[in-house]
């Protein structure tokens, strides 16, 4: 056994090779993914939408002077410049290529977290075999599906990127005491707010760590080491906040919101959330609470308390410091606009997933009757039964990664999903219908627009985008119609403005396509309109006629 052991070790656990192990699976799970295509779920937007503004180098300033969707009058919600920077990246081999690359970047920044995920583990003194063993599940996990296959989830992988080292440099800080270590951790920590909001909370993580693990005694023989750290939170969240309400105009987002309503009347979502993590069979790539099971979630937690109440021997500081981890991550992602849907993207559960790796830990062995442990040699084969059935978990984990991998293939496969899964989302038919109208399927576009509208009346672009199914109908005064009820609803959008002017123009109606291709550019001055309409609309007043 010994030398069966080593031989393992020599394998996977020397040097560099648990690196290689982990980068070779997941590109085993994820390979197919690199020859999918956009989906239509903001990657259509920040890849090939944008691709001009991302080829230009130059336009590097600009990505930290405006929101990642590059709203007009900076008047936006998500203030991301790193990540605008990995799709700028993206952009440098050429338009033809801009899919694969972006596809290609998201392995690679899974595999980086991934790598930075076990070197944290073996900071906190966990033996080579469980990082590697917990690394690997975590790596192919089904839930990782949203943020690698699904090229705009890449935000959640990058912030790990910026977590996990930060925390890596913060613990050595606490050990050594080393300004240059407090540094790295302070830089890590400006990084991951410049990639997503969520960052704000890893102070949070590290105050609770020192209180659980340290003590608070110990914390105030030394609290000039914590009145630093606290020091230096303050200066750089103050800085943050600063830089994003100049960009942005606004704290939180451009919309209405109710924080702490918000979180109230969605807490009930983190049941489903945790089903997800430990029995993830109910899976959907766009879901609403409304539509998501509650089930998987509560027989997880049925598990968890029979493994906790028969453990031979619980660390409650392991298990608290893993719940805290999983519910402070996942609180931002709770605070939606008010009166909207409440969606709940598996891409956001990347991140708090892995607080369970402590409460894993903490729960520890479970306690078996004497018999059952004589006859199975429980004391001796513990290794054996944990690597069996960890071996278990990879291969059902990543049968269920490979086969979830084709609804993000295309935007069909992946707004069928996302209406199968959440059928009462109006939201995911009107996206669903966009992708039959794409694919030239009148008829089902037609069908899907409508079933939106019957769940939702007011649902934004539904009305438009059925407009677009009738004038390729021909069928142009219920055209006109519909694009005026979208006006009604949505007086801020600003397709449906050069769609109308567009109807209009081919009606013979020059001056009021004029006007509503003059109100397209004044909702949105980047808006890619023909240059022909741009002279047109600057011959307003010569003979538009002709």
């Amino acid at each position: 056994m010994e030398k069966d052991n080593s031989f393992i070790n020599k394998i996977f656990l020397e040097r560099w090779h648990p690196f290689f192990w982990i980068a070779l699976i997941i590109l085993s799970i994820y390979g197919t993914t690199l020859f999918y295509d956009i989906v239509y779920l903001d990657d259509n937007v920040l890849v090939t939408g944008q691709y001009q503004f991302n080829k230009n180098l130059s336009n590097i300033p600009q990505a930290f002077n405006e929101d990642i969707f590059r709203t007009p009058y900076n008047n936006g919600t998500f203030y991301r410049p790193i990540e605008r920077l990995t799709f700028m990246l993206d952009a440098q081999l050429g338009e033809e290529s801009i899919i694969f690359m972006s596809r290609f970047s998201n392995v690679l920044l899974h595999i980086l977290a991934m790598y930075l995920l076990f070197v944290l583990l073996l900071k906190l003194n966990l033996k080579k075999e469980a990082a590697f063993l917990f690394t690997l599940i975590f790596s192919i996990h089904p839930l990782t599906a949203q943020t690698v296959a699904f090229i705009a989830g890449r935000n959640d992988s990058l912030l790990a990127i910026f977590i996990f080292p930060s925390l890596i440099y913060f613990l050595y800080f606490l050990q050594n005491q080393k300004n240059k270590e407090l540094v790295w951790h302070l830089s890590f920590f400006a990084l991951a707010l410049l990639t997503k909001e969520t960052a704000a909370i890893l102070p949070i993580i590290c105050a609770f760590y020192a209180l659980v693990f340290i003590g608070w005694k110990k914390i105030m023989e030394n609290y000039r080491i914590y009145l630093k750290l606290g020091l230096s939170y303050a200066g750089i969240m103050a800085l943050w906040f600063l830089i994003r309400l100049t960009v942005m105009h606004n704290f939180i987002g451009n919309s209405n919101y109710n924080v702490f309503f918000s979180i109230y009347k969605n807490l009930p979502s983190l049941i489903p959330a945790i089903g997800k993590i430990f029995l993830p069979f109910n899976l959907s790539v766009f879901p609403v609470i409304k539509d998501m099971s509650f089930l998987y979630g509560i027989i997880s937690l049925i598990l968890l308390t029979i493994w906790c109440l028969l453990s031979e021997k619980r660390n409650w500081r392991q298990i608290i410091f893993g719940f805290f981890w999983f519910l402070v991550f996942i609180l931002l992602t709770l605070i939606k606009p008010t009166g909207t849907v409440s969606e709940f993207s598996e891409n956001r559960i990347y991140l708090p997933m892995f607080g369970f790796i402590f409460v894993i830990l903490g729960l520890g062995w479970i306690k078996l009757p004497a018999i059952i442990k004589e006859k199975t040699s429980y004391e001796k084969n513990k290794k054996k039964i944990v690597l069996f059935i960890s071996l278990i978990i990879i291969l059902i984990f990543s049968s269920i990664t490979i086969y979830r991998n084709q609804y993000y293939e295309n935007g069909l496969n992946f707004w069928r999903n996302a209406t199968e899964t959440s059928p009462s989302f109006a939201f995911n038919h009107n996206n669903l219908g966009a992708m039959e109208y794409l694919d030239g399927n009148m008829v089902e576009a037609e069908k899907e627009y409508k079933i939106a509208l019957n769940l939702n009346p007011i649902e934004k672009m539904a009305h438009n985008n059925l407009g677009l199914v009738y004038v390729n109908q021909n069928k142009l005064s219920e055209a006109e119609e519909e694009y005026k009820k979208e006006i009604a609803i949505n007086p801020n959008y600003d397709n449906v403005y050069y769609n109308l002017g567009l109807l209009y123009w081919n009606e013979k109606r020059y001056n009021e396509a004029i006007d509503n291709w003059k109100k397209t550019l004044e909702i949105n001055p980047n808006y890619p309109v023909n240059p022909q309409i741009l002279q047109i609309i600057s011959l307003q007043g010569e003979r538009v006629s002709s």
